[in-house]
């Protein structure tokens, strides 16, 4: 996915800069009209602090299938004078426009402005949008989540030197950056040449970077896939070189990749997961391993031997045909004979 093209006009950029100056102002909600960033409202504190009052005025602004941004102030104490900018992805927006709004981001927060920024927050329900909530969300964050963009864009860099050393793959795909660790690659690239069967991989919940879940060995199966991701409860992709008999007696050899991703998972998580899919799949292309089936599971008995070979040997729909039923006999025919009429 690459960005959209859309670009903030001055107007826009003015209005958005004086209401971030204004102390007392709460929100600042922005929408794509005719593809253009539209300011659609704002809104101002309750008291000097945000507080769960506040975040009720946050939820009032949100539209049941219209997706938005809505740039709140941060509650988080030592974040004052700081804003999130809390993407709104409802189940019923159109999936046009819930990619047009994912394809933007970036474009939205250059706009706003990314030094100001501490967090992107993603919600797909209105109820997800509460203090309570925005709150446990940071509580198992670490610092780097917490550091201005400049500071991340530092330790980025850095980061990318050590990768740099270490032959760590590197992409950037529409604004999420996809970092591939030195065991990710590894665990690709086993997969690939015969060595491993298995590379379960998922991605760091802040930097995105993909990671290995597990070693894996030559005798891997599905099996292990199924106990790994069940009990990761989050969403994984699952790459396996799989060995089997085909239904026509020959053994055979596909390379699959899976999408695992739980109903129980994290809206937030699902979106990251689910936008990063293609990118992962280009890495995986990247290191030159063909991928020859695809497909999705949401539950632990999609993850079976069963369901592999039936995917890759799906079963022909059998034609049905009636016989299209006699039609019920009359009976012997009788004759009618005509009678004369003699004109008297």
């Amino acid at each position: 996915m690459h960005r959209s093209g859309i670009k903030a006009t001055k107007e826009v950029k003015s209005e958005i800069s004086a209401n971030k100056g204004d102390k007392t102002c709460l929100f600042i909600k922005i929408e794509i009209n005719k593809e253009a960033f539209v300011l659609k409202s704002t809104g101002k504190m309750g008291g000097e602090k945000v507080d769960k009052s506040d975040f009720k005025a946050l939820q009032s602004q949100l539209e049941t299938n219209t997706a938005c941004y809505l740039f709140f102030r941060d509650c988080i104490v030592g974040n004052e004078g700081k804003w999130v900018l809390c993407q709104f992805m409802p189940d019923l927006a159109r999936v046009n426009s819930k990619m047009l709004y994912a394809s933007s981001r970036a474009s939205v927060k250059e706009a706003f402005g990314n030094s100001a920024l501490t967090e992107d927050y993603f919600i797909s329900d209105p109820s997800e949008l509460t203090m309570d909530a925005f709150e446990k969300s940071r509580q198992a964050v670490d610092r780097k989540t917490l550091l201005t963009f400049e500071e991340q864009a530092k330790d980025e860099a850095v980061r990318g030197e050590i990768l740099a050393m270490s032959d760590g793959v590197a992409l950037t795909v529409s604004d999420i950056p996809i970092t591939v660790s030195k065991s990710g690659e590894d665990a690709i690239k086993a997969v690939g040449s015969g060595s491993n069967n298995v590379a379960i991989l998922h991605l760091n919940d802040e930097s995105q970077e993909l990671l290995a879940d597990t070693k894996g060995t030559r005798k891997s199966g599905m099996d292990d896939v199924q106990k790994v991701c069940v009990a990761a409860k989050k969403p994984r992709y699952v790459l396996i070189r799989y060995p089997h008999k085909a239904p026509s007696g020959d053994a055979k050899e596909a390379m699959i990749f899976i999408y695992y991703c739980p109903d129980e998972a994290h809206p937030r998580l699902k979106m990251m997961y689910s936008t990063c899919k293609a990118m992962v799949l280009s890495v995986v292309e990247k290191l030159k391993v063909q991928v020859t089936k695809r497909y999705e599971a949401s539950e632990g008995n999609e993850l079976t031997d069963q369901m592999v070979m039936a995917e890759l040997y799906p079963k022909k729909a059998e034609k049905v045909t009636f016989a299209k039923p006699k039609a019920k006999s009359k009976g012997r025919r009788k004759l009618i004979s005509k009678k004369k009429f003699v004109a008297s």
